[in-house]
């Protein structure tokens, strides 16, 4: 439907807001079909190509670096305020977003630039670049989803569209897993990043593709122009909601204590278990499944008994996977599979947590809300994770006595600390956060 298809009334018709969430389906695909090929896990694996000698602090650089710039989505409802078009803001910061990515296979390929550690900086720049274009186009994109979904069935919404994102990233990072380990068995004399690259230059054909659903969307009245520094100063107005600061507060803490594991989740598959990327994500692919299985189900129970109960469960369950880790050895690396089936438990706080924040942010002018949590729990989330990956650097060779008898090296002790503290994530979401009453909604 035409942009002109907008009512006086600020409601597009009934047929246009079920073509709208067809269209968001649709998106949700083809985004994350680039979004596999272009995973972070290959980006991570092209890194340690770079043979920089500071493993640990790169891949820590690529999962965290892009969340410190993400801060920058705060000013998302300044800009969407002064442009006053959610719609075009998307389409505008999606597409240069998927332009940037484009460039990352060859300038951070090894011998473009003169040193490894400098191709290491081109990736986490770009890295960076692509993911604050995408922040803020998903702070436009989730404010436009809350005015064309109503409350009543926006779980279901939310459970279905995930559907569509596990479904298009599982196919996909399974078909660059295969491609890459087809590209290093027939060109064996190639260089192996070539085999890492093809993947997310093709992800970023897909991402493009995903621009026309949104494109096809109706857009919603926009509101009137707001003079610059006024909308600046509207920045500050989610600080003084003290209820959407506690689920705020349970975000850091789940961000924080999930990124102090990431590093080691990554390079300890690699290099002190021997796993190849093919596996890796092989088991990503598994745990993708198994959310495409529960989403749509994840939905209807938040719709139905609210989402602080499901979030919990499945946080539960979510918390148990540094135990898998903890177990595995290059003699027993299938002990990691077990954490790939208790991460499928993401699919509901993957649901939940973002049906929540809408819940608790204003109908209206609910920007600043978005923004705040994604910038403030990001930050956490990049805090953690450069914090455990300079740790590794630094204390991979050690060996700590646990109860006086228990010898444990460093990646154990951290992955029983990630369990412990993840774990105690589920008496803080239950202790401090309030959900609206369903006569609220």
């Amino acid at each position: 439907m035409p942009l002109a298809a907008a009512q006086s009334d600020d409601r597009p018709s009934l047929r246009a807001l079920h073509r709208a969430r067809r269209m968001a389906y649709w998106n949700g695909g083809l985004w994350s079909i680039g979004n596999g090929l272009a995973s972070t896990m290959l980006v991570v694996y092209l890194a340690l190509e770079l043979d920089t000698g500071v493993a640990g602090l790169g891949v820590s650089l690529i999962l965290a670096a892009p969340h410190v710039v993400g801060a920058l989505r705060l000013i998302a409802p300044a800009l969407l305020d002064r442009l006053a078009d959610r719609k075009q803001f998307c389409l505008g910061a999606f597409a240069l977003s998927a332009a940037v990515l484009a460039a990352l296979p060859w300038l951070a390929s090894p011998g473009t630039l003169p040193t490894a550690r400098a191709s290491l900086a081109a990736l986490v720049a770009i890295w960076c670049v692509y993911h604050l274009l995408q922040y803020l186009g998903t702070v436009a994109f989730w404010s436009w989803l809350a005015d064309l979904v109503p409350v009543r069935i926006r779980g279901r919404f939310l459970g279905r569209r995930e559907r569509w994102l596990v479904a298009g990233q599982a196919g996909a990072m399974l078909a660059a897993g295969a491609f890459t380990w087809g590209w290093h068995v027939l060109h064996p004399h190639q260089p192996r990043w070539i085999g890492y690259a093809l993947p997310a230059l093709l992800g970023v054909v897909f991402m493009l593709g995903a621009l026309v659903p949104v494109a096809l969307m109706p857009a919603m009245a926009s509101r009137r122009r707001v003079p610059l520094l006024k909308a600046l100063g509207t920045m500050f107005v989610p600080l003084t909601d003290f209820r959407f600061l506690r689920l705020v507060f349970f975000g850091c803490w789940f961000s924080f204590f999930n990124g102090i594991t990431q590093s080691a989740h990554y390079v300890y598959p690699a290099q002190a278990l021997g796993i190849t990327l093919v596996a890796m994500l092989g088991l990503r692919t598994f745990m993708r499944v198994g959310q495409f299985a529960l989403s749509p189900w994840m939905g209807r129970l938040a719709d139905r008994w609210g989402n602080r109960p499901v979030m919990a469960a499945s946080l539960l369950l979510v918390a148990q996977g540094p135990l898998f880790y903890f177990f595995a050895s290059r003699d027993q690396p299938w002990w990691l599979a077990g954490a790939w089936a208790v991460w499928i438990a993401y699919a509901g706080l993957n649901v939940c947590l973002p049906n929540l924040m809408l819940r608790l942010s204003p109908e209206r002018d609910n920007a600043g809300h978005i923004a705040l949590y994604f910038a403030v729990t990001g930050l956490c989330y990049a805090a953690s994770t450069v914090t455990g990956g300079v740790l590794a650097d630094r204390w991979e060779a050690a060996t700590f006595v646990l109860g006086g008898v228990w010898h444990v090296d460093y990646f154990g002790a951290l992955f029983l600390f990630g369990w412990l503290m993840r774990a105690l994530g589920v008496a803080v979401l239950l202790g401090i956060v309030r959900e609206p009453d369903r006569a609220d909604a």
